[in-house]
């Protein structure tokens, strides 16, 4: 394992815990004395392009308001309250965001984009990658040939099943329209869980599901346990 491989393990293991249900995780940050620049303007400007698409595009529009809709009313975004909105430490960074649809379900998915540089800095720099902890595809299809049936599981919303502290929260503001209402000012959010786009993202999310069953042993069948372990994630 590599040195920043190992420095993200020590960073994600200390800041795990278990609260209301969900594990959070702190970013995993190369420095965490670093301070970013305000590139509010940038996202702005990214806001104001996508406001020009909704405006050309309804079907666009209703399904990118529905999509954000959601992500706020699940609680995985919040608006930022008044009173933090002003916040001078070099720790609030707003990530720009763009709408995609899957090729065949027509489906959309809004990407934040952690990887935009704003003054030659960005959030996917800051952030170590960490290792991969998910299983080789060599092993699940190994794993495949052999039992009869073959039985296929998935984690809805993997990333977002995973928390992130509030003293790390506001690197991950980004602008919304409150209600998705495009005649409205532009309001400042911020996401309370790991993001799709996150260079981080998902060795922290496979993390927590090897702390979710290394910490339940006690709690089912050592089967259980070892299902997850040995198919989802590398040993």
């Amino acid at each position: 394992m590599s040195k920043e491989d190992q420095l993200f393990m020590d960073r994600v293991s200390y800041s795990a815990k278990l609260v209301n249900g969900h594990y959070s995780i702190g970013l995993p940050l190369k420095n965490k004395a670093v301070k970013m620049p305000n590139n509010r303007a940038l996202a702005e400007q990214r806001a104001l392009n996508i406001k020009k698409k909704l405006q050309r595009d309804q079907s666009f529009q209703e399904d990118y308001v529905s999509f954000m809709g959601d992500v706020i009313n699940k609680g995985y975004a919040v608006k930022v309250p008044d009173e933090e909105l002003s916040r001078g430490d070099g720790k609030v960074w707003f990530i720009p965001h763009h709408g995609v649809y899957h090729p065949k379900k027509h489906k959309i998915r809004v990407v934040f984009d952690c990887g935009a540089s704003y003054q030659g800095a960005s959030l996917n720099g800051q952030l170590l990658q960490g290792p991969d902890l998910t299983s080789s595809l060599i092993g699940v299809l190994t794993r495949f040939r052999q039992e009869r049936v073959a039985v296929m599981a998935d984690v809805e919303s993997m990333f977002h099943q995973v928390k992130v502290p509030p003293e790390d929260a506001d690197l991950l503001r980004f602008l919304w329209w409150p209600e998705g209402d495009i005649s409205q000012e532009l309001q400042e959010y911020r996401m309370e869980v790991h993001l799709f786009g996150a260079t981080s993202s998902p060795s922290c999310a496979s993390y927590a599901l090897r702390r979710c069953a290394e910490d339940t042993r006690q709690l089912f069948d050592a089967a259980v346990v070892d299902t997850v372990l040995h198919n989802f994630l590398c040993r």
